[in-house]
């Protein structure tokens, strides 16, 4: 039956191919009302992962920092002391401060990308904070 249909369009001289001016203005109406939403969630996306990653990075820097201050602590209990703008490279920097006395101290590291390239760790920079607490196994306990 369609064969019928197409048969007398073209007899009758109306049968055309393609679209008309009307029905691409409304197929791209529709594809850009479409688009639109697409396009911000996908930047929205990105800009989630990013800070996803600087998160994560932190968090790994902070680790190694707490990891080597422990390991150094281990031969050298002085050597536990308060650090303030270290650089960890690309950009992200480390501020250490241990309080407490000769047996026991508590340590907080915090990390942070340097955003404004000032080489200092501002207080809205800072990123994580992690804190763990550190003993001197070298001291005897009288």
């Amino acid at each position: 039956m369609p064969e019928r249909r197409i048969k007398s369009i073209q007899q009758s001289g109306r049968f055309r191919l393609g679209m008309t001016f009307t029905e691409v203005l409304v197929a791209t109406l529709i594809l850009s009302l479409a688009m639109v939403p697409i396009l911000h969630a996908m930047g929205s996306v990105h800009l989630f992962s990013a800070k996803m990653e600087k998160n994560s990075r932190c968090l790994i820097l902070a680790q190694n920092q707490i990891e080597e201050l422990k390991a150094r602590t281990a031969s050298d209990y002085a050597s536990c002391r308060s650090v303030s703008n270290k650089d960890l490279g690309e950009g992200y920097l480390c501020s250490i401060v241990a309080d407490g006395d000769s047996l026991f101290r508590i340590v907080s590291v915090s990390v942070g990308y340097d955003e404004n390239q000032n080489g200092l760790l501002d207080t809205e920079e800072i990123l994580l904070t992690l804190r763990t607490g550190i003993a001197n196994l070298q001291e005897e306990i009288k």
